[in-house]
This record gives C-alpha cells, structure tokens and sequence, in this order.
C-alpha cells in the first residue's frame, strides 16, 4: 500500500469535562485520545488520504482504546508497538486552564529508530512529525530525526514547543534540528520567533523568512487573527474570522491537515489556506480535539 503521509508521535488518552463544566465540578469526565500527529492523522484520513501513525502504546486498556479509535478511523497502525511495562500517556484537558501532561515515563517516551525499520518512510508522498516528539525524550528525539533523514516524499514540521516536557528547557534548539530537514513547516507566530531568534520582530512575513534560511521551502505561519504563506519567495496571506470557540486545543492539527491535504492534491497556496483555516474552525466547535474535523462528502 502506497502512503500519502507516514506520521510519528504521541498520542494519549485524553480526559475533558463537558462544556461549560470544570474538572473540579463535573460529575462525570469525557474520555478521548489526542496526539498533535495522530490528531492531523484523523483530519487527513477523513478528507480521503492514505495515512499511517507509528508510535508506541502501553499494553493496558487505554492503549487498545486508541488503537480501535484510530483503526475506525482508516488510520493504518500496523507498525505500532506495545509496551508491557510502560503506560500510555495521559492528558486532563481544563478549558481556560490548560493542559495537565501524565507522560514521563510513558511508553512512547522510550520511542527509538528502531520503530521506523519496517515501516514504509520512503515510498510515503510525505511524512510529518512535530516538536512535541523531539521533547518527551532523547530516543523520539533520535526517532523523529531518522524519519525526516530517511523520508524521500514531503517532510513536514510542527514546532508545537511544549513546556513541563523532558526537553522543553532545551526546545528551541531540538526542535531546530527537525525545522533544519524539513521542507514544508507549519508553525505559530510566537513559536516561530523563539525558534529563529528574531530579536522581538513580530512581523510574520519576516520570521517565515528567517526560518527560511534555516532550510524549509514552504513556510506557514498562523497567528491569532491571520495566517500566511512563504514560499517561492513570496509571502501571501488571509484574515481569519472565527466563531465562537468551545476549546482551541486541536485547532492548530486540524488546520494542519487541511493545508496537508490540499497541498498533495496539488492545490494552491491560496486553496489549501481556505482549507486549512476552515478545518482549524470546525474542532474548536467541541472539547475533542478531533470529533468537529470534517469528512470529505460533508456539505
């Protein structure tokens, strides 16, 4: 089977209250997974592309519950391994509070190259992995630089910087060393400027044009009210109007996947940040991070 897109990273299990509730007050919490790769996986496969996620899960009942989710999903897991000694990770998602990580000693934070020796990296038209893999630990650190070394298809990146995570005192400069192998880099203004140390310019256009010098050749940066395009040169970009949000986590993976996919379609810049932008909305309508994505037959 011949890929669209090969990703690498963490998911865990995810807990929420409903809307409108908190932690503390809910009677009852809601139970999800979500990873910044698999999330992006999702959105991808419900727009119709061919896509795999490797990782690594505990061999406990949370593990099987995100297999099955993905599965259902059309996500092809077969390269995952399980883990009869570690956990998988655990998320508490408090909206307007943050994110609570359970993950240090989780299995995929022991995730070495060695997991990409028999799945398909090279014939994949593109293979994606984000921050968040080069900060739970050194091995995904390692994991996530063979797989952009060994990809022959599109190598994209998130920077998805992350505090209170193994590597997070370091980020900038392990999560440079995934921008500096890949072509097509997605990222968040304010990330993007500690990545490239921009010395307190806020201008997107000019932080996608020092992260270029840094290798990418497509550079997308989203910020809070625009987002734009550098690529060939020329920067490009679009006001975002959005609804009302229920929970943003998710977002950025969702409008991820719908610049991803547009692109391997052979779309333009300016179809797949219609696509992008429009994906990035419909997530934040739910506390999933995934169950408001689109599908592709959807009106």
């Amino acid at each position: 089977m011949d890929y669209d897109l090969v990703a690498l990273g963490e998911t865990m299990t995810a807990l929420s209250p409903p809307a409108g509730q908190t932690v503390r007050t809910a009677p009852a919490l809601q139970i999800d997974h979500a990873g910044a790769e698999s999330n992006t996986c999702v959105g991808l496969a419900r727009l119709g592309l061919r896509v795999a996620w490797l990782s690594r899960l505990g061999a406990d009942a949370a593990g099987d519950r995100i297999l099955d989710a993905l599965r259902a999903e059309g996500i092809d897991t077969q390269w995952v391994e399980r883990d009869p000694q570690r956990p998988t990770g655990l998320m508490i998602k408090e909206p307007g509070a943050g994110v609570r990580y359970f993950r240090g000693d989780s299995a995929a934070s022991v995730m070495g190259p060695e997991i990409l020796q028999r799945a398909a990296i090279a014939e994949a038209r593109a293979v994606l992995v984000t921050g968040v893999t080069a900060l739970i630990g050194a091995q995904p650190h390692a994991a996530g630089l063979a797989l952009l070394d060994r990809a022959r298809g599109l190598r994209i990146v998130d920077p998805n910087l992350r505090t209170g995570l193994w590597g997070s005192a370091r980020r900038a400069a392990l999560v440079r060393t995934f921008v500096e192998r890949c072509d097509l880099l997605l990222a968040g203004d304010e990330e993007l400027a500690e990545l490239v140390a921009a010395g307190g310019t806020e201008d997107p256009g000019a932080l996608a044009r020092a992260a270029a010098a840094l290798g990418p050749k497509e550079i997308v940066v989203r910020a809070a009210r625009r987002v734009g395009v550098l690529a060939g040169g020329a920067w490009q970009a679009v006001d975002i109007h959005r609804g009302d949000v229920v929970d943003a986590i998710g977002a950025g993976d969702a409008f991820n996947a719908g610049y991803i996919a547009a692109r391997l379609r052979g779309g333009s810049i300016a179809d797949a940040l219609d696509a992008a932008v429009a994906c990035g909305a419909s997530v934040t309508a739910s506390t999933s991070d995934t169950a408001g994505f689109p599908r592709r037959n959807d009106d």
